[in-house]
């Protein structure tokens, strides 16, 4: 794309200094001799040096530059491109492992659901257990006391009639048999809500 236009500027260039050189060959009002304006030859060799130059830029030094260039692109494009499919890896096994710890989560509440409920049936056990040994208990107790209160009541009869004897005698003034007063009292301490 600029190869043309540095031909045509390197023509105009050229046709510049020959039309440069043949004035001031006549003599005539073509560009004098000056110490910053290049002679005709100066002119020509120095576009011949750019144009050189300029070639040997464009076709020889600066291919191998626009080739690393290129490399340097693809293999960047090839790093994002590896960089975006790892993070699609971890994501996919971020998704796996998140699926294995929820199988796991639920696999452990079932098993702390089970423990629990074995807890509980075993702790239904352990109560039904208790509660039938506290009835035994509570019945043997009861069995004990009433022995006891039996026998309690079968050694103070003798004392209770005679306590009674003496406390009607007393009452009504006048001495009473103890054999009838004796056998209405035991038949109350035997039985108290039968007596009139």
């Amino acid at each position: 794309m600029l190869t043309p236009v540095v031909t045509q500027i390197s023509v105009n260039a050229a046709t510049l200094l020959l039309a440069a050189e043949e004035g001031a060959e006549e003599g005539g009002g073509g560009i004098t001799s000056s110490p910053i304006w290049p002679s005709g030859s100066e002119m020509f060799w120095g576009i011949l040096s750019f144009t050189a130059l300029y070639l040997l830029v464009r076709f020889v030094l600066l291919p191998p530059v626009q080739r690393i260039r290129n490399d340097r692109a693809a293999t960047i494009q090839a790093d994002k491109d590896a960089a975006a499919l790892a993070r699609s890896k971890v994501a996919s096994a971020s998704a796996e492992v998140e699926d294995q710890l929820a199988g796991v989560r639920a696999e452990a509440q079932a098993v702390i659901d089970e423990a629990r409920g074995e807890a509980e049936a075993e702790r239904q056990r352990l109560v039904g257990r208790a509660e039938r040994e506290v009835n035994a208990m509570r019945e043997l107790a009861t069995t004990e006391i009433a022995t006891e209160r039996e026998e309690a009541l079968a050694s103070l009869r003798p004392q209770v009639a005679d306590l009674a004897v003496g406390a009607a005698s007393r009452v009504t003034g006048r001495s009473m048999q103890s054999s009838t007063v004796r056998s209405k009292v035991d038949e109350y301490l035997t039985n108290p809500s039968n007596s009139n």
